[in-house]
């Protein structure tokens, strides 16, 4: 592998890069999907009232990002990063499912 080869392959992940294959794939409608959100809700429930603790608090941390991240596409990407205080939003929603997953898998005991 050469030198060239290898920035070609970092390239993949500039952050515009990763941005506009969001968009492309469609994730800033995640949050207005009844069928995602539906069925984010029933694996939650349905892994959390079967006694799985832990598989329902890593939806709970996967999903809440993803809902998190779909909001802030949604939103529009501006030449100057996310528009609209997405970056506010991202961080907000990434510490509030990273809080839901460590109080679902480490705090609450029964």
């Amino acid at each position: 592998m050469s030198w060239a080869d290898f920035k070609d392959y970092i390239d993949i992940f500039r952050t515009d890069q990763i941005m506009q294959q969001l968009q492309d794939w469609n994730v800033g409608d995640l949050t207005t999907n009844p069928w995602f959100l539906g069925g984010f809700a029933a694996a939650v429930l349905i892994t959390y009232f079967l006694g799985m603790r832990a598989i329902s608090a890593f939806i709970v941390g996967i999903g809440g990002f993803t809902l998190a991240l779909s909001y802030t596409v949604g939103q529009g990407i501006g030449p100057d990063g996310v528009q609209g205080n997405g970056l506010y939003v991202i961080i907000g929603g990434g510490t509030v499912a990273i809080g839901l997953f460590i109080y679902l898998l480490f705090i609450k005991s029964e």
